[in-house]
């Protein structure tokens, strides 16, 4: 039986049967799409979330609806734009009944003040699972690519790395950890938060930016990719209590830092000189950015300064649930 086909081969044979678009318009493969109109650029990007593999079986529906709208932000808040409106088309299983589109409807609402995002409209239909794809628009004068690294630059994050593989391993696995790091790791999965303000606010000074939600690892290799550059991480952005269980149960912590995913951070290089700018900035949102590497020349890899000297990173990144 052969091998299933995986999101990235499917996307590459997309492309190369459409190509890329042509004159003025945004390339494929960045967080979010763009043209340009008489003021700027009107910001395009949709994404989807299917139940059987986005959404555990402890997520209520409308902590799922709330993440839909979620994972969207994210990706404008890595390209420092804001977000004005959202069309939002719902799968709805057939057994669905009102109290579930109300619990639905709960979500989106949520969400929509949460980042002052208007509803403006959408479309339903019957479906074997439940799905739901945001369409989401914006307009902004500049976006922050992925291939905008320097040698010299430093990598930061907006947060730290872990939570969200733990959580989902206690959720799947039926782990069992202390009850402040289990909250932390839990609430991570079930209540995702996208750093959209502190995106718009280092937008001018960043050099590239990438969502995380993917994982750690393959945003990395996003940025050295279409950058042309390579990164060496030396600082694990993560906290004690995460390395402590990934000792106590023996998981390699590279597992749980760089090859876990819906983290939904902000990874990203600036030039060096702007490094305290963007600790200031975020410091007065209450937000610790963490400084995690720096950009080389080389062609595009990921590597790790460790103890034994310089280890590399696999392109990899997060499997969905199925």
């Amino acid at each position: 039986m052969a091998n299933r086909i995986n999101e990235i081969e499917i996307i590459h044979i997309l492309l190369n049967t459409l190509g890329q678009p042509k004159g003025d318009y945004s390339k494929i493969g960045d967080d979010v799409a763009y043209f340009p109109i008489k003021d700027g650029k009107l910001v395009v990007k949709c994404d989807m979330l299917v139940r059987k593999t986005d959404v555990p079986n402890e997520m209520k529906l409308w902590q799922a609806a709330r993440k839909s709208i979620v994972m969207c932000v994210s990706d404008f808040a890595a390209k420092g734009v804001r977000p004005l409106a959202t069309l939002i088309s719902i799968g709805i299983p057939r057994e669905f009944k009102q109290n579930d589109i109300e619990e639905l409807a709960k979500g989106f609402k949520m969400a929509k003040e949460e980042y002052s995002i208007e509803v403006i409209g959408g479309d339903t239909n019957e479906a074997d699972d439940l799905i739901i794809d945001c369409c989401m628009f914006g307009f902004a004068e500049r976006i922050v690519p992925r291939s905008g690294a320097k040698p010299g630059d430093v990598v930061i994050s907006s947060g730290v790395f872990g939570y969200s593989s733990l959580g989902l391993k206690i959720l799947l696995e039926g782990l069992e950890v202390n009850s402040s790091l289990k909250e932390k790791a839990i609430s991570s999965i079930l209540m995702p938060k996208a750093r959209l303000d502190l995106g718009i606010k280092l937008s001018k000074i960043l050099s590239a930016s990438i969502d995380s939600s993917d994982g750690l690892a393959i945003s990395l290799y996003e940025i050295a990719q279409q950058s042309n550059v390579s990164i060496v991480i030396d600082k694990l952005p993560t906290t004690e209590s995460i390395i402590q269980f990934s000792s106590q149960y023996g998981i390699d912590i590279k597992d749980l830092v760089f090859y876990g995913g819906e983290e939904y951070e902000i990874v990203a290089t600036l030039p060096k000189e702007r490094v305290n700018e963007a600790m200031l900035i975020a410091k007065e949102m209450s937000i610790q950015l963490v400084e995690i590497g720096r950009v080389i020349e080389g062609s595009p890899k990921v590597l790790l300064l460790s103890e034994k000297g310089l280890e590399p990173i696999l392109r990899k990144g997060w499997v969905h649930l199925a």
